[in-house]
């Protein structure tokens, strides 16, 4: 049977979010897809090569605002509610990925929000370029919220004595934090997530 590279790289992204890196392998994966692993190193050399692409597409290319988000020129109140959206859009497109059990995730007995966050710490130590990616993702996730910040000052909505960078770092560590917070206690609920940064947002208003 042909496999394409991305249905290649989608099983193999249900692999590294099931087991730990060590315990992947490609006799595993092509169980999985009813190939050889033969066929498996056509598209990659190596089993990090093949995780660094995984990484690659499941965690930068996925977390970064350009293709998590949709730009909006209105009031901070609607860019808020856009993050909140593109949060919950992704949530669900990586959850519908691995095939979630949602009675289960409800249950509390699954998350595979907790399984991510291990995803990101192996990426870490099996992608030598990891600090430098997550570096560059960090920059351009606070550079999304920093123009919109600045430009809601600019117009009024927020007050003019809002320290934009300081501003920035609310938003985005209360996004962080329940994110892992919660990711332990069933997944994160976008709904709390919208009215803390909407509490926040009350406070820098005029």
């Amino acid at each position: 049977m042909k496999i394409t590279r991305d249905e290649l790289l989608i099983a193999a992204f249900k692999l590294f979010m099931s087991v730990n890196y060590e315990k992947a392998s490609f006799a595993e994966l092509g169980k999985m897809l009813g190939m050889s692993k033969a066929g498996i190193f056509k598209y990659y050399k190596n089993k990090q090569e093949l995780f660094i692409a995984v990484v690659d597409r499941f965690w930068f290319s996925t977390q970064n605002p350009q293709n998590k988000f949709t730009e909006t020129n209105g009031r901070f109140a609607e860019f808020i509610d856009e993050y909140v959206r593109g949060v919950q859009r992704t949530m669900d497109m990586l959850g519908n990925l691995i095939g979630v059990d949602k009675d289960k995730l409800a249950q509390g007995k699954f998350t595979y929000h907790a399984q991510y966050f291990h995803f990101l710490f192996q990426l870490l130590q099996y992608d030598p370029d990891a600090k430098e990616k997550l570096r560059n993702l960090a920059n351009d996730d606070y550079a999304y919220w920093r123009t919109a910040i600045q430009r809601a000052i600019d117009s009024g909505e927020l007050r003019k004595d809002v320290d934009v960078e300081d501003a920035v770092v609310m938003f985005r560590q209360v996004y962080m934090g329940l994110s892992f917070e919660m990711s332990f206690l069933g997944g994160l609920d976008t709904a709390r997530l919208a009215r803390h940064l909407y509490a926040i947002y009350s406070l820098l208003k005029r």
